[in-house]
């Protein structure tokens, strides 16, 4: 319809109409629609390559989804999709496209979209990090005393660490013996004192990974790795050392060489750059042919958000069930479980990616939002979440919307494997249909929790592509819907700017300034406790 793409959400025609199909749909129980309807399940499933998505028990009917993808197309969703993947500047309050879909692209692939001079800037990049990874796996990287590295410290923050993180613990059965990969991310110095404490510097790579190279946490560990190095006798800190940035400057400042540099561009966003030479430690870790596995899961995922149609399309699915459930349910938290033991790190690197890039009260065209944005996104490991939060899950008074992922195939133990699978299908099966006890009645509970579950065939690196890809690109459905840009991050500027004034208010250097009573009373405890 046109012209409802220039309206809020909320004043579509297809959002109220959503709104009054929501009335109606008080009497949805799922159990019954289960019962009623033996081919929900099917209907209400998408598979792609390695990849299942069951979301047949969400709130949903088929007129739900007939009208969230009418908001789909009223919304302008398919032409956000094609500015995304054609460069245009879809994050407007900095001025820059956001390419990191490139990134994982085979070599050629753009060069139809006028973005041929990029893309091979990206991959010259990506070469150079290929090779260096190839040298230091193979022992021909050394540090000052001619030792051959065998250790590498990533000191980075947000997305310079949660995603080679994951990567890293995720796919351990990937890992190159003989090296060890650690992580410093908290300005708490027992973190950086930790990970110094297992190095030796004769042999230890630290990777300064940061888009500005100006992050204080980043930079004040990365300073304190320095000085331990020549404490303990190094004469070229230099060779110990390796930048990814786009801070070209403030990295040769701070003694790195060039040919240590790895460039990461500004239209890659830190909690959507683990495509990059950010990921440095984490391909490392798995070598150049396994990390070209995973960029090419991501691309696989992209090829099929950017042409499937809207109602065969999981990222468009999942992400319009998610406004279904948090903009009409009042669903405000979603979950991801996996039931993955390897995937631990997943709800908190998710947790970046949804909520820096949709915890947004303004619009991209600068006005109020007006509709609820982002979901709490949290979660754990099953089946220990089992045994911690599944009691909220099950009977508590504000419900969240759940993922649930399962690998068919763990390569361990089946009998282990099975009883893991048995869990998983068994929480969902239970949130799904609820309890009807009739005796006490806290043994009752309604049920009719949402919950989708992904199954994929194994965890490798090409899987692990495709989930992350696809978590991104719902991620950037919900934005499209609501009208919001997922690409920037202003809402955390305020509090790094008050820390720096407030730390050189502790330190001295800056006159004591005027600050609410709780901040002086609190600051005024932290001078006397050291005093």
């Amino acid at each position: 319809m046109a012209g409802q793409n220039d309206k809020p959400p909320e004043q579509t025609a297809a959002w109220r109409r959503l709104a009054g199909h929501r009335r109606q749909a008080d009497g949805l129980r799922l159990r019954d629609e289960f019962a009623r309807d033996p081919g929900r399940a099917q209907r209400f499933s998408l598979g792609l390559e390695r990849v299942f998505v069951d979301f047949s028990k969400n709130l949903i009917t088929d007129e739900t989804l007939s009208l969230l993808l009418d908001l789909a197309d009223q919304r302008g969703l398919g032409k956000k999709i094609g500015e995304l993947f054609s460069g245009h500047e879809v994050n407007p309050t900095e001025r820059r496209p956001a390419l990191h879909t490139l990134l994982r692209a085979p070599d050629g692939i753009h060069d139809t979209h006028g973005l041929s001079y990029v893309a091979r800037q990206a991959r010259q990049e990506r070469d150079r990090m290929f090779g260096f990874v190839r040298k230091l796996r193979a022992g021909e990287v050394e540090g000052a005393t001619g030792r051959p590295i065998s250790r590498v410290v990533n000191i980075g923050i947000g997305g310079s660490d949660l995603g080679p993180r994951l990567l890293v613990e995720a796919l351990s059965e990937f890992h190159r013996e003989g090296i060890d990969i650690d992580f410093v991310a908290n300005i708490d110095p027992f973190d950086i004192e930790r990970a110094l404490a297992r190095s030796d510097p004769e042999t230890t790579l630290f990777i300064a990974a940061s888009k500005s190279f100006t992050t204080s946490e980043t930079l004040i560990n990365a300073r304190r790795a320095r000085d331990w190095l020549r404490d303990n006798g190094c004469k070229d800190p230099g060779r110990h050392f390796l930048a990814v940035s786009g801070n070209a400057a403030a990295v040769e400042d701070f003694g790195i060489d060039q040919e240590r540099f790895f460039r990461i561009e500004d239209w890659t966003g830190g909690r959507y750059s683990i495509w990059s030479c950010i990921g440095m430690s984490a391909a490392i870790s798995i070598g150049e042919d396994h990390f070209r596995q995973f960029l090419a899961g991501a691309h696989a995922l992209d090829s099929h958000f950017a042409s499937a149609g809207f109602s065969a399309n999981i990222p468009v699915v999942l992400g319009l069930i998610s406004i279904w459930h948090n903009n009409f349910f009042d669903i405000g938290a979603h979950a991801v479980i996996p039931y993955d033991q390897r995937l631990e790190r997943l709800p908190a690197y998710l947790g970046q990616l949804v909520m820096e890039s949709n915890g947004k009260s303004v619009g991209a065209d600068g006005g109020k939002v007006g509709v609820q944005t982002s979901q709490v996104l949290w979660g754990g490991a099953g089946s220990p979440a089992q045994h911690a939060v599944f009691q909220f899950l099950h009977q508590g008074t504000r419900a969240s919307s759940i993922d649930f992922l399962l690998p068919l195939d763990s390569n361990h133990d089946g009998k282990q494997h099975e009883l893991l699978v048995a869990n998983c299908l068994a929480q969902g099966e239970a949130l799904m249909q609820g309890s009807t006890d009739a005796g006490e009645p806290y043994r009752r509970f309604d049920g009719n929790r949402p919950s989708t579950t992904i199954l994929y065939d194994r965890l490798d690196p090409y899987t692990l592509g495709m989930l992350l890809a696809l978590y991104e690109h719902k991620t950037f459905v919900e934005a499209a819907i609501w009208g919001i840009n997922p690409f920037d991050q202003w809402g955390v500027e305020l509090g790094k700017t008050l820390a720096g004034r407030i730390a050189a208010e502790l330190a001295g250097d800056e006159a004591p300034g005027s600050h609410d009573s709780s901040t002086e009373q609190l600051m005024g405890r932290y001078r006397s406790g050291r005093a």
